[in-house]
């Protein structure tokens, strides 16, 4: 029986794609491990997105092959996103690895690992061709898991001239509705008590189904299921693009108490010229009137974005746009991200190119001005009481316990740290607010 080791690198995503190859290899009696010097089989999905996230995974690659040159590892195997783009590149430059495969070759894995070829094998079909595949693929599910990823599409068919996940992942291909509420019936019977819904473009779901099935639908039956097992089971939604953000969405959100009052919209940019340039079908006016319907019919709303600045042809006034809206906007969560240039993208041959030194110069500021609105903004919380969901134990000496509101995405927004009376993980806690920093919040349990 043979081990194996898996590490994921990247978005959600990718920790998907990761649990359902773990399941397929399961099912065929290799015993997986948590730690690469156990393992006879090493495997890395990697993310190639931008450029700082290819060079995490070469790096990482180099690091894991080590265990090959010390004869404890048989075969190092790269999937993901690293491999679709850069495929034709990879194999001199890698050396090490035994196989690689593309994101529409996951599904082949168990099979590929029993070739016993002398080179290296490079596996890149189609993603699109692969659709579906992990409707067939069990998924590794661990009993005391509390939170979980849903995928419910695959792809995108949007084109953002910044953007290579249609390369990497193919065209829009929504999931049937009816395998996503078995999958979520799975989770809710499991007393998984966050399910998040991710996708590249969640609020797209369904438009390219013959059905008249869209997010709001599938939003709508899940949360009746919550209510007709009494589960205490939250359901949270990443990536929704605004131009796909409609009043039955709205409402949707509105009415159901299971669905976590919190939109992450990555708006990308604010700046119409740079919007257009982006390829991104809204404008600054847009993305008003859309939050001021959406903070006016949902109060209690949190908005999260992502900006990406230095796209090319971005001047210091096309900057200061976007930073007179965030200030305007004043959104509880914002991450920032510098444009990465490639070959492949259609935005490599935009002119101005800004210099990696501005890019960071911008990203900079931009974060300096974040800060400020979300300390103002955390400090709205003191006093109040919110349900938060249990997790790890802080490294803090005594240590605290760490725990999430429903505004609070695991990984990407800061956390809540629970003092008072031990309380376990996994659970639902009602906390007040203590005291509250930039990101984190403190609270007792009451």
């Amino acid at each position: 029986m043979k081990t194996v080791y898996i590490e994921t690198l990247g978005c959600p995503k990718n920790e998907v794609d990761s649990e359902h190859i773990q399941g397929a290899l399961q099912k065929k009696n290799y015993t997986c491990v948590s730690h690469p010097k156990a393992a006879e089989i090493i495997i890395i999905n990697t993310c190639g997105f931008i450029e700082a996230a290819a060079s995490e995974s070469i790096e990482r690659i180099l690091e894991l092959s080590e265990y090959k040159e010390q004869n404890t590892c048989q075969k190092l195997i790269v999937t993901g996103c690293l491999i679709e783009r850069y495929a034709s590149e990879i194999k001199k430059e890698l050396p090490e690895v035994d196989i690689f495969l593309g994101t529409g070759a996951f599904h082949q894995i168990p099979d590929i690992i029993q070739q016993t070829n002398r080179s290296a094998t490079v596996c890149t079909p189609k993603p699109e061709n692969a659709f579906g595949w992990y409707e067939t693929v069990p998924r590794s599910f661990k009993a005391d898991t509390k939170t979980v990823y849903l995928r419910i599409a695959e792809g995108c068919s949007l084109h953002c001239t910044y953007c290579i996940i249609p390369k990497l992942r193919g065209p829009y291909r929504s999931r049937p509705f009816d395998n996503i509420l078995k999958e979520f019936q799975f989770y809710l019977d499991a007393d998984v008590k966050e399910i998040i819904l991710v996708a590249q473009d969640t609020a797209a779901y369904g438009k390219d189904l013959s059905a008249s099935h869209n997010l709001s639908d599938l939003l709508t039956r899940m949360s009746e299921k919550i209510e007709q097992k009494k589960a205490a089971t939250r359901i949270r939604i990443l990536y929704v693009n605004p131009q796909h953000i409609d009043d039955h969405l709205i409402d949707t959100f509105k009415t159901f108490q299971a669905i976590c009052p919190y939109i992450d919209m990555p708006i990308q940019h604010a700046n119409d010229q740079i919007l257009k340039q982006m390829g991104r079908p809204y404008r600054q006016d847009d993305l008003k009137r859309l939050i001021e319907k959406i903070r006016t019919t949902i109060p209690e709303i949190v908005l999260r974005t992502t900006l990406l600045v230095g796209f090319p042809g971005e001047k210091e006034y096309h900057y200061q746009d976007l930073m007179n809206f965030v200030h305007e906007i004043e959104f509880d969560h914002l991450g920032v991200f510098d444009y990465s240039d490639g070959d492949d993208l259609p935005s490599h041959h935009l002119k101005d190119h800004v210099l990696d030194e501005e890019k960071e110069d911008r990203r900079h500021r931009l974060m300096i001005c974040q800060a400020e609105i979300s300390y103002k903004r955390q400090q709205h919380c003191v006093g109040q009481v919110y349900e938060v969901l249990t997790e790890h134990l802080s490294e803090d000496d005594p240590p605290l316990r760490e725990g999430r509101t429903y505004f609070q995405a695991p990984e990407i927004d800061g956390m809540t740290l629970i003092s008072g009376k031990p309380v376990p993980s996994g659970e639902f806690h009602q906390v007040r607010i203590t005291s509250a920093m930039h990101y984190d919040l403190i609270g007792e349990v009451l």
